[in-house]
């Protein structure tokens, strides 16, 4: 089958993220809201605190200008861009005017945000159905505060909101995000739930949200759990998904790199963003960054580990330096920030780094997920030729197009296409080669639960 037989497929998307600007204040039209969250939130990121209640007021008048205000404050553009705390700002607006917050706070019940969930789900799949999408990936996070039986109920509402679509010309999926804390409190609720009769529907497991402080390697153990669970279940095998350097203001650029590479190593089977792996180096300029020394430590036996490797692509490895400067690193306390100074050379040197991790993750089979738009803004690049895109199609890195928050963003899956294309540099009769390659990218196809 073709993909102009069977429609597009979104394999990045987050489903409070699709939730777009006219959903959302139809919404809240008819509730009380404390937006002080939000606005706080706002305020930090922005410096200033934005203009809700003033503009939800002239909305509710009917005021001519009202909705376009409250647009402009409630989709993350261009002019926005630059770093994910501005995103999460925005994104704070969901968060705040939904039962989300008054829950998280122990103001609303855990069947309220069910019931909202399960609302929003049937209005995002009818947007989706318009836009000729047959199959979604919808992301969903399990918060921290739900119990076992409150997971187990959002669970299994949400698949069984799905199964409603059993016979419909659009194929919902649920890949569940879990905390990056501490993931196993709700494994077994997961485990149960993928295996229950709705289980088909649980394609996922995913890793998102602030990811500077939480390296990859910390996910070892839990990865393993997966792998078994799917050895175990083969039929209701969950891929793992995880989002991966599209933030790292704390860390180096060669740290980034790494951590891209070592969640491809771990058995990622689709690395969301992975900004670091594909953006310019040039992009950074001559600059300065910081770095932990657990973090150089672990750079530096990477280092010695693909010392091979990374010497046939160019990086120079010496290994009596390195051993000289990991001990003096033992000498000092882990949280220690250390000077990492970038010139023309070294910015030369991390692209090498990245061709070099980019041809093991192809080799690995990993395949990462580029919504052009969202690393636009969110890694703040504006110069399409420092695009990570165009460095993933130069070194062969397999990847698919998704459209991550396509409410927040104000787009679609078929403006992230063409905005790849267009981005890549790729021949204008491309769009039917990248929805079918995002078609043989879905979790059920890597993890072999189909052919």
């Amino acid at each position: 089958m073709t993909a102009r037989n069977h429609g597009l497929a979104d394999l990045h998307l987050h489903l409070y993220g699709s939730i777009n600007w006219r959903q959302f204040l139809e919404f809240v039209r008819t509730r009380s809201v404390d937006w002080a969250s939000y606005e706080n939130s706002f305020l930090d990121a922005y410096g200033q605190r934005p203009p809700i209640r003033e503009v939800l007021e002239r909305c509710y008048k009917g005021t001519p200008e009202g909705e376009g205000e409250f647009r402009r404050l409630f989709v993350f553009q261009d002019d926005d861009a630059g770093n994910f705390a501005r995103f999460q700002a925005k994104f704070n607006m969901l968060i705040a005017g939904s039962n989300w917050a008054a829950f998280t706070q122990g103001g609303s019940s855990s069947a309220a945000v069910v019931t909202e969930v399960c609302s929003f789900m049937r209005q995002i799949l009818a947007s989706q159905r318009k836009e000729n999408i047959t199959y979604a990936e919808q992301r969903m996070t399990l918060h921290s505060r739900f119990t076992k039986a409150e997971a187990a109920e959002l669970l299994r509402s949400m698949l069984a909101t799905y199964a409603e679509y059993r016979d419909s010309d659009i194929q919902p999926r649920l890949a569940i995000s879990l905390s990056r804390d501490d993931p196993w409190p709700h494994w077994e609720v997961v485990k149960e739930a993928a295996l229950g009769p709705n289980g088909h529907l649980l394609t996922g497991i995913d890793f998102c949200y602030l990811e500077e402080g939480y390296p990859p390697k910390e996910k070892r153990e839990f990865f393993a759990a997966v792998k078994d669970f799917n050895q175990k279940h083969p039929e209701r095998a969950l891929a793992l998904l995880y989002h991966v350097g599209e933030s790292f203001e704390d860390k180096s650029l060669e740290s980034a790199v790494r951590w891209v590479h070592e969640a491809a190593e771990m058995g990622v089977h689709r690395l969301g963003h992975a900004i670091a792996l594909g953006v310019n180096p040039d992009m950074y300029g001559v600059h300065t960054r910081h770095e932990s020394v657990a973090e150089r430590i672990d750079q530096l036996n990477y280092d010695l580990r693909h010392r091979d490797g990374l010497t046939a692509t160019g990086v120079q490895v010496d290994s009596l330096p390195i051993s000289k400067e990991l001990e003096r690193l033992g000498r000092m306390h882990p949280e220690t920030l250390i000077k990492i100074e970038y010139d023309d050379g070294r910015l030369e040197e991390v692209r090498r780094r990245q061709r070099y991790a980019a041809t093991c993750i192809k080799a690995l089979g990993s395949v990462v997920e580029v919504c052009p738009t969202s690393n636009r803004r969110i890694g703040g690049i504006s110069d399409g030729k420092h695009h990570p895109i165009r460095q993933f199609a130069d070194f062969g890195v397999p990847f698919v197009v998704g459209s991550d928050d396509p409410g927040i963003f104000d787009t679609t899956l078929a403006d992230e296409i063409k905005s790849a294309i267009t981005i890549a540099g790729f021949p204008g009769d491309s769009h039917e080669e990248l929805v079918e390659r995002t078609w043989q990218s879905r979790s059920e196809v890597l993890t072999r639960r189909i052919g």
